[in-house]
């Protein structure tokens, strides 16, 4: 893989993920690297799934990963999504890596929990970002979110990286808009540090905390600051 340039790969995407901030671009520069330096094919999962097309600034993961499992590495993604109507949006969105990807329409758990021993020490790389948080009522997805983790961790190779989405640092604050049926309802400024002063707030909260009590080193504060963190895990040695 010593040909593989970096920004030559990232060029159709930079300008989307220089919008969705610094702490996704800087990450995903950092993971696949270490992705491609595996010289093997790699297995990555994801929960939630690529829903919307590129141009609408999601992080566009799913189209990301799979680009670089067809053209550089080889290899598989699972993209996991309990709605068939965002895993149909997503077949379309990468209909042109659809032979390197796995769709699995489930709830993210239960297939977590459902795959082998043998299947999850094949995964190089997890990525969660399944369940739609609420900063005004963050416990159901925190609590979804390490049940995902919890599903697959103690049979996870030491080497897996561990990835979070969508998590605030205590010193930010958030314009935090409401909708109902899809119409705005109103906003309200949150500052994440009367919220959560000690810890980080977000879909990653539980992970965040049994992760680093488990000896993982978290990587966000290396990629910048700022709201919609996207944290990175790998165990320390």
């Amino acid at each position: 893989m010593n040909n593989f340039n970096l920004d030559q790969f990232l060029s159709p995407y930079i300008d989307v993920l220089n919008q969705t901030g610094v702490s996704r671009l800087n990450y995903y520069r950092y993971i696949i690297e270490k992705l491609i330096n595996l010289n093997k094919p790699i297995t990555v999962v994801e929960t939630g799934t690529m829903w919307e097309p590129l141009e609408r600034n999601q992080g566009a993961f799913t189209l990301i990963f799979a680009d670089l499992i067809k053209n550089h590495t080889g290899g598989k993604l699972i993209t996991i999504d309990i709605s068939e109507e965002h895993m149909n949006n997503c077949k379309n969105n990468t209909k042109d890596f659809s032979d390197v990807i796995d769709y699995i329409i489930s709830d993210s758990v239960t297939y977590l929990k459902s795959l082998t021993d043998e299947e999850v020490q094949q995964i190089d790389f997890i990525y969660f970002d399944s369940y739609d948080l609420n900063l005004v009522d963050p416990a159901p997805s925190q609590l979804h979110h390490y049940r995902e983790l919890d599903a697959v961790y103690s049979r996870l190779k030491p080497n897996t990286s561990i990835a979070v989405d969508d998590n605030y640092s205590p010193e930010t604050w958030v314009d935090w808009l409401t909708w109902s049926g899809g119409e705005f309802i109103g906003s309200e400024k949150l500052h994440i540090s009367d919220i959560s002063p000690y810890r980080i707030l977000g879909k990653g909260t539980l992970i965040d905390c049994f992760l680093i009590d488990n000896g993982w080193e978290r990587l966000n504060y290396a990629y910048g600051h700022g709201g919609g963190q996207l944290i990175g895990y790998e165990k320390n040695n």
